[in-house]
């Protein structure tokens, strides 16, 4: 157990101290009773949620300022030149750079990075920043911003194919290593495998299955039954993608840093794979700043739905955002195919646009602190509404395991997302703000929104539901949820079809321990990290 900070109080790890106000969840979670229905959902974040990132300026990386190569703050004048001219310094020219060891720092000012001049061919291009070790820094969020001036054309006639301005990425994709060869529990650290040959401890690989054997794809969606139209599931199959870290290995099995979240089934074909990746990629202390429409409207056109993208991660373990707001964008913040991902203390404001912040086909990425105050039009109702929200609010797409959403709050019109395409094992803790249906999104063919361990602890609702609410939806396509596991929600009125909840306890008052993530991490390692405890403050 790493030793306790000054304002830390140590404790014995796994003390099973029962809570007193008898929160049967939490209980049977500790006592690791038959009863328990919750995941560990404690190894979500940078360094599996045990200590805060490093500031960038703390690093003792090479500083490349960007107005040492052109950049003029505050003239009105693309700096985007003066950006990769100061990115391709920092990485000495080459192609991809696992290491950069480099923080490219922006004063105080406004820095604009996109402009239709920016376009080529009637094509708009991302920024590719193909490096490690890099952090993208600025003077404070409210003393520098960088701009997207005019918005990104789409790549297709998807509406939301237009690129994002700056894109962090590792171009390599899975490569297989080895077959699974025994069963594994939910919750459990290690896997048989066939061959332990090109892996090593501490590298980052992929548990991954992808079959679409009836069979299989019966069990997933169990208790519902596989609909003709969920061509995701029935054609590709189930596709599990979950990051890990390996802690150690002996003779045929390798051991995980992180618990396995899915049931592993060797018949069905699990592997581990080769996972390339970026480490420590860092964006802290920056306004990204869109210019997307004002009055905003779902899939109503490209502009709408993917115009102001800023700025995303791709394939990165260990990364971080903070500190940092969005004003006027499309979709703030994308985090893909990535693991232990932090993004804490960020602010959306300005008018509404389609998206927050999301992890999508990543595994344990810690989303917490985030306020959406957007503001928009609503056009069901023709009104425009202050605190609206982004459309879609914090939440998971794709394959995404293991994600937490911590005490965040978004606007009056909008609620968690779960963007379907087998999402899985999500904890939304301590959240409040808007709690509508059909703001979870994903194509029908695509659904269910979510799959399995979708967990609800302390939701505050800020909005009314009249009659019962349906978490599978028979006259919906796009309403489909696996029963989800709900402890303390309160605040405005809702009432669940108790036939469609794994669990629904404590409705309408809140629960002790106040937050699972808080309380499970503090179980596992004995003291509350100090990152988390002033967050809370601030």
């Amino acid at each position: 157990m790493p030793p306790p900070k000054p304002d830390e109080k140590p404790e014995i790890p796994n003390k099973p101290i029962l809570d007193s106000t008898d929160c049967k969840a939490w209980n049977n979670f500790i006592s690791q009773s038959n009863q328990n229905v919750l995941l560990d959902f404690s190894f979500a974040g940078y360094k599996h949620g045990m200590e805060e990132a490093p500031d960038g300026l703390s690093l003792g990386y090479k500083v490349y300022n960007v107005c040492d190569y052109g950049a003029i703050p505050n003239d009105g004048k693309s700096d985007r030149d003066a950006f990769i001219k100061a990115y391709q310094a920092a990485i000495g020219g080459a192609v991809q750079k696992p290491h950069a060891k480099a923080v490219i720092y922006f004063p105080e000012g406004k820095y604009i990075l996109h402009t239709s001049a920016d376009n080529s061919n009637g094509s708009s291009n991302a920024i590719f920043l193909r490096a490690g070790d890099i952090v993208l820094k600025g003077a404070g969020r409210d003393k520098t911003t960088l701009v997207m001036q005019d918005p990104n054309l789409p790549a297709s006639s998807a509406l939301y194919s237009s690129p994002v301005m700056l894109e962090f990425k590792h171009f390599s994709g899975l490569s297989k290593l080895t077959d699974v060869t025994a069963f594994a529990a939910k919750g459990d650290f290690s896997v048989k495998v066939a061959s332990t040959q090109g892996i090593n401890v501490g590298d980052w690989v992929c548990l991954n299955v992808q079959n679409n054997n009836a069979e299989f794809v019966a069990q997933e969606i169990s208790p519902y039954k596989v609909e003709s139209f969920m061509t995701n599931l029935k054609n590709d199959g189930v596709r599990v993608i979950d990051y890990h870290q390996v802690k150690s290995i002996s003779h045929d099995t390798v051991t995980f840093e992180e618990p396995i979240m899915h049931q592993v089934e060797a018949q069905w074909g699990w592997t581990i794979e080769k996972y390339p990746h970026y480490e420590n990629v860092g964006i802290e202390d920056l306004t990204f700043e869109g210019n997307a429409k004002a009055d905003f409207a779902h899939h109503a056109s490209w502009e709408d739905d993917g115009a102001y993208k800023p700025v995303s991660m791709n394939r990165i373990t260990n990364g971080w955002m903070r500190r940092v707001n969005f004003v006027n964008v499309s979709e703030a913040f994308t985090v893909s195919n990535s693991a232990n991902v932090s993004v804490y203390d960020v602010k959306i404001s300005g008018v509404r646009g389609h998206s927050s912040i999301r992890s999508q086909a990543s595994s344990r990425v810690f989303i917490g602190a985030v306020k959406d105050c957007s503001n928009g039009y609503i056009h069901n109702t023709k009104t425009f509404l202050e605190g609206a929200g982004q459309y879609h609010a914090t939440g998971v797409s794709k394959q995404s395991i293991g994600t937490v959403l911590w005490r965040n709050s978004w606007g009056l019109d909008s609620n968690f997302e779960c963007h379907a395409t087998q999402p899985r094992a999500t904890l939304v803790d301590c959240c409040k703000g808007g709690w509508l249906q059909f703001r979870q999104g994903g194509d029908k063919a695509q659904v269910p929104n979510h799959l399995a361990d979708l967990t609800i602890w302390n939701f505050e609702s800020s909005t009314s539901f009249t009659g019962i609410w349906n978490w599978y939806d028979t006259s919906s396509y796009w309403w489909k949820f696996l029963p989800p596991i709900i402890v303390g929600f309160h605040g405005k009125a809702c009432d669940f079809n108790l036939q469609q909840v794994t669990l629904d306890e404590s409705h309408g008052k809140t629960v002790d321990p106040e937050s699972l993530y808080e309380a499970q991490l503090k179980h596992r390692i004995g003291y509350l990290p100090a990152w988390i405890n002033n967050l809370k403050t601030q």
